[in-house]
C-alpha cells in the first residue's frame, strides 16, 4: 500500500506553469518538461533521471487547474510503483492537495492489470500500469497525458504505441520514454520518424556522457554523502562502462544495436533510397521483373517491378492494395505485364497462391509466370536474394517511409536446427512486411529468370539480366 501523500485541503489547485521549475532538476530534464509538444520522444542512457522529472510533471498536470488525468504504463510492475512512489513524494514536495488510493485493478480484455492511483484535490488523478494496450483505449479526454516507459521493452509496443498516439486526437499529450533495444525495435522506428520530420513530434536524446557533463555525477555522489571530483565521476564512468561491456554503446550511448535480429540493417535500406526510384515514367525499356506478395483480406497485396540499369535493379512501381478480390488482383498483374513486358514475374504460392498462380500462367504464360513456394530453405532463399541486392547497393528504392519499414520490419533468429528463421512484424506497418516480399520475388526473378526464358524472350533483356547476377 502507498504511503499517505500530505493533504492541504484548503488549497486550491494552481494553475500549471512549466516556467517554475525546482531547482534540483538538472537541465536536460527541464528541457523535457518544459519542452510543450503533444507528442515526445526521448532516446536515452540508463536511470540519468528522466523518470523521476516526468514523475514531477505528471504531478503539475494532474494537480493543476487546466490540467488533465495522467495515465501511465511500463514493462514491469516494480517500474509502475517506482513511479507513482516518485509522484507522491512530488506531490508532498510541491504540497499538492492529494491523496494516495492504492492498488486497483482495470479491465484489459479478458485480463486485468493491477494499477496504482494517486488521486488529487483537482479532480484528476494518476493511474500508473503495466503494459496492456488495451487499458489506454477507452482514455484519451481533452487535456489526458499518456506516459510509456522503457517503451523499448513494454509487450506489444506496437499496439501500446497506436492507443496512446490516440490520446492527440482530442487534444492530449502522449510521452514515451526508453533505452534503445536493437534498431529493429518500434521505439528506434518511432526515433527516426519524429527525428526525420516524417512523424510530427519532438525528439530528445540524452546520452550517459551528457548527462554527467549537466551534473549528473554530482546527484549521485550528494545523495551517497560523497564529495564530488573529476576523477571519481570518471572513475564511477568507467567501472559503469565496464560493467556494460559490449551493450554500453546501446545502454548508455542511445545508439540501437546495429542488426539486433534485424533481417536488412537500417543504414543499408537507407543507403538505397534514391528519389528517382519509384516513377513509372522513368522505365526505359530495360529487363523488368515482377514480384507479387499475394493477400486477400487482412494482409496487404503488393506487386513490385524492378528494372535493370547497368549493374542496378531500380524500382519503377510498386502497387499496392488492400481486401481487392482476385479478378482484380489478375487485371494489376496483366496490366503490368503489358505496360513492362517483364521478363519473370515470380508470385508468391503458398497457400491462396496456389490459384492466383495458375491464373496468371493462364494469362501470360508459364514461361514468365513463376510459382514460388515461401517455406523452408526458399523463403530464407528469397529473402537472401534481397538482402544481397541491398549490401550490395546494387537496388534502388524512393524514400518511402512504409517501404522502409517493411524493409526493417523482418527479423531472424536461430531456428530448431541452427539455420535462419525469419519474422515479420507488423512494427507500425500497415501489413505483414508485404512489401519486403515483393520486393525480395522481383529480386528473385531476376537472379533467375533468365536461364528458363531464354528462347522465349528478346535475347539482349534475357542477357542483361544474366549480366547483372
Amino acid at each position: 500500500m502507498l504511503g499517505t501523500v500530505r493533504d492541504t485541503s484548503a488549497h486550491r489547485p494552481r494553475t500549471m506553469n512549466k516556467d517554475i521549475i525546482p531547482p534540483y532538476l538538472l537541465p536536460y530534464q527541464t528541457r523535457w518538461v518544459r519542452d510543450p509538444a503533444g507528442l515526445k520522444v526521448i532516446e536515452k542512457a540508463r536511470r540519468v533521471g528522466i523518470s523521476w522529472a516526468e514523475a514531477y510533471d505528471a504531478v503539475m498536470h494532474a494537480g493543476s487547474k487546466g490540467g488533465g488525468n495522467v495515465y501511465y504504463q511500463a514493462y514491469n510492475l516494480e517500474m509502475t510503483r517506482g513511479f507513482i512512489e516518485d509522484c507522491a513524494d512530488w506531490a508532498r514536495k510541491l504540497e499538492f492537495r492529494a491523496y494516495a488510493m492504492g492498488e486497483s485493478l482495470i479491465p484489459d480484455g479478458e485480463r486485468a492489470v493491477r494499477a496504482f492511483r494517486i488521486a488529487f484535490g483537482s479532480g484528476r488523478e494518476i493511474l500508473a500500469m503495466t503494459s496492456a494496450p488495451r487499458a489506454f483505449r477507452s482514455k484519451g479526454r481533452p487535456g489526458d497525458l499518456a506516459i510509456v516507459d522503457e517503451a523499448a521493452f513494454v509487450d506489444d509496443l506496437g499496439e501500446v504505441l497506436k492507443a496512446a498516439l490516440a490520446f492527440r486526437v482530442w487534444g492530449g499529450q502522449a510521452r514515451v520514454i526508453s533505452t534503445h533495444n536493437g534498431e529493429a525495435n518500434p521505439f528506434a522506428t518511432l526515433c527516426r520518424e519524429v527525428g526525420e520530420g516524417t512523424r510530427p513530434g519532438s525528439l530528445h536524446r540524452v546520452t550517459l556522457r551528457e548527462a554527467l557533463a549537466q551534473g549528473l555525477f554530482r546527484c549521485i555522489a550528494e545523495a551517497q554523502g560523497q564529495p564530488w571530483s573529476a576523477e571519481t565521476e570518471a572513475e564511477w564512468e568507467a567501472a559503469l562502462r565496464a560493467e556494460y561491456g559490449h551493450h554500453a554503446s546501446e545502454e548508455l550511448d542511445c545508439i540501437p544495436a546495429a542488426g539486433a535480429g534485424a533481417w536488412l540493417a537500417w543504414k543499408a535500406i537507407r543507403a538505397c533510397e534514391d528519389p528517382a526510384a519509384g516513377d513509372p515514367a522513368a522505365f526505359a525499356g530495360g529487363a523488368a521483373t515482377v514480384g507479387v506478395d499475394v493477400a486477400r483480406r487482412r494482409d496487404l497485396w503488393v506487386a513490385a517491378v524492378l528494372e535493370r540499369v547497368g549493374d542496378v535493379l531500380w524500382l519503377r512501381e510498386l502497387a499496392v492494395r488492400q481486401g481487392i478480390p482476385f479478378s482484380q488482383q489478375r487485371a494489376i498483374v496483366s496490366d503490368l505485364a503489358a505496360r513492362y513486358r517483364p521478363v519473370r514475374i515470380a508470385v508468391d504460392q503458398t497457400g491462396m497462391g496456389e490459384a492466383v498462380v495458375e491464373q496468371l500462367q493462364e494469362d501470360l504464360g508459364r514461361t514468365v509466370v513463376e510459382g514460388v513456394l515461401m517455406t523452408g530453405p526458399r523463403r530464407l532463399d528469397v529473402a537472401s536474394t534481397l538482402r544481397e541486392a541491398v549490401e550490395d547497393r546494387r537496388l534502388r528504392i524512393p524514400p518511402d517511409v512504409d517501404l522502409r519499414r517493411d524493409l526493417h520490419a523482418v527479423r531472424a533468429e536461430a531456428g530448431p536446427i541452427g539455420a535462419p528463421r525469419l519474422l515479420a512484424e507488423r512494427s507500425g506497418t500497415d501489413g505483414h512486411a508485404d512489401r519486403f516480399w515483393a520486393l525480395a520475388l522481383a529480386c528473385t526473378a531476376a537472379r533467375e529468370g533468365t536461364a528458363s526464358i531464354e528462347g522465349a524472350v528478346a535475347g539482349p533483356r534475357a542477357a542483361g539480366l544474366a549480366s547483372f547476377y
